[in-house]
């Protein structure tokens, strides 16, 4: 039997459904990447355009294991909550926000 190297979750949606959170394949990895460098941008001027670039990434993580949640963002601002968009930002894509000082300063994009 092969031996799995990585963590996976079964997170459990606003809805009642549970999903399975897991690392992504390298090629969702370089899309996750790519919306996560918009927190380094202008663009992101407050906390709610901050809100939009997470759930952007935590859409990517689900794109190809969840699609009616991952391609329709409405669907996923209904089911998944705050906590949830973290913990699947965090298993899927390796992006740790646990500490409130790296949190607060993501949401404000300040260093």
């Amino acid at each position: 039997m092969p031996t799995n190297i990585y963590d996976t979750a079964e997170l459990e949606l606003e809805n009642g459904e549970v999903i399975v959170a897991k690392p992504l394949p390298i090629k969702q990895l370089k899309k996750f990447m790519s919306v996560i460098r918009k927190l380094d941008a202008e663009s992101v001027q407050s906390e709610e355009d901050a809100m939009d670039v997470f759930i952007e990434a935590a859409m990517v993580c689900l794109e190809k294991t969840n699609p009616d949640i991952g391609l329709n963002r409405e669907t996923f601002e209904e089911v998944v909550n705050i906590p949830t968009m973290m913990k699947i930002l965090e298993i899927c894509g390796g992006l740790k926000l646990n500490d409130p000082n790296l949190l607060g300063a993501a949401l404000v994009g300040t260093n």
